[in-house]
């Protein structure tokens, strides 16, 4: 159910309310509520994007991790023959 609310509004907000995609938004309510609903998107997006930034540093993390790892035990390793077994045949090779 709507309820009806009075908010004074800088000159330059009417005036982007005033000058609004008319045949896409016929009255100001219309133009209002789609505005704020869009802020709330945005909103919610923003959060969303900062979990999976936080989430690829992690990934970042473990991948280098895991390659400052295969970095040792590769480097560890006395003989080529115990390199090869660890690591396979070069794709080149395989076919």
């Amino acid at each position: 159910m709507a309820r009806q609310k009075h908010f004074r509004l800088p000159d330059d907000v009417l005036e982007r309310i005033n000058h609004r995609d008319k045949e896409m938004y016929p009255t100001e309510n219309v133009y209002i509520t789609e505005a704020v609903r869009n802020f709330f998107k945005k909103e919610e997006t923003e959060n969303v994007m900062d979990k999976l930034e936080d989430i690829q540093d992690k990934l970042d993390r473990i991948e280098k991790k895991l390659e400052e790892d295969a970095g040792k035990k590769y480097s560890s390793f006395s003989s080529d023959a115990e390199k090869k077994e660890l690591y396979g045949k070069p794709d080149f090779l395989k076919y």
